[in-house]
Parts: C-alpha cells; sequence; structure tokens
C-alpha cells in the first residue's frame, strides 16, 4: 500500500505540473490570437494528457520496468510515448486537419522542439543544482574537518 501511494504521489506531481505548464502555454497562445478565455473541452484535454504524462513518466522512471537504462533511454521513451498520446489526441479531437501530411511534419516539428527545449532546459538545472550541491557538500566537510 505504501509503494501505491507513492507512486500516486509521484503520478499527482507530475500530472500537476504539467497540467500548470500545458495551461501556461494554451493562454499565452489564446492571447497571441485573441481570444479571451480557453474553452473547458480543452482544459479536460488537457487534464487527461496531463495525467498521461504522469503515468508515462512514473513507469518510464521506474526501476521496476526499465532496470539497466540510461536517463537518455528513458527521456526517448518518455518522448515517444507522449508523441503518441498527442497524435491519438489530435485525431481524436481534431485539433487540426489530420488528412493534410504537412499539418503532421509540423505537429512532429513542434512537438520535437518543445521536448528538447524542456529535456536540455531541465537538465542545465539539474547540472547546476548539482555543482551547488557539491559545493555545499564539499563546504560542510571542510568545516567538519576542522572541528
Amino acid at each position: 500500500m505504501k509503494n501505491f501511494m507513492q507512486s500516486l504521489a509521484a503520478v499527482k506531481a507530475a500530472a500537476s505540473l504539467a497540467f500548470t505548464a500545458m495551461i501556461m502555454i494554451v493562454t499565452v497562445i489564446s492571447m497571441i490570437f485573441g481570444r479571451a478565455g480557453v474553452p473547458i473541452g480543452y482544459i479536460w484535454q488537457m487534464i487527461f494528457l496531463a495525467l498521461i504524462f504522469g503515468l508515462v513518466q512514473l513507469i518510464a522512471l521506474s526501476e521496476n520496468c526499465f532496470k539497466h537504462m540510461k536517463t537518455p533511454g528513458r527521456m526517448t521513451v518518455i518522448g515517444i510515448a507522449m508523441l503518441a498520446a498527442l497524435a491519438i489526441f489530435a485525431l481524436i479531437f481534431q485539433w487540426f486537419p489530420t488528412g493534410i501530411p504537412v499539418n503532421w511534419l509540423i505537429f512532429v516539428g513542434l512537438y520535437a522542439a518543445v521536448f528538447l527545449i524542456a529535456v536540455f532546459t531541465l537538465r542545465a538545472v539539474f547540472r547546476l543544482s548539482g555543482v551547488k550541491y557539491n559545493q555545499m557538500l564539499a563546504a560542510f566537510k571542510a568545516g567538519r574537518d576542522r572541528g
């Protein structure tokens, strides 16, 4: 039960962050195109996509499913799974005219660009925070060794 609750909390946290990011992006795009608000149907779509993202992230980052896979491989799994989910949503909810191949190229290109920006931004943040914590640990050890 403890593992289930921890997994549920992890999915909730990832879904909450994803939903917040989606709302921010859709709000900015709506402002650019002069729309006053976000339709409730879009909000429900974003909720379900955020939950799917949380589940995909839980599975891809789980040691149970991908024991020996390194982070780039896990990010690839997340990227492909989310592209598939988004493509299914695009078909079901007719986000754009899906019968035109160039629209799919634009869709995949935009997804790849946003995904790569997110991955490299997170990588930079983790790298910088790792440096910060290593410096703090070194300072702590130096202080402890003197005392």
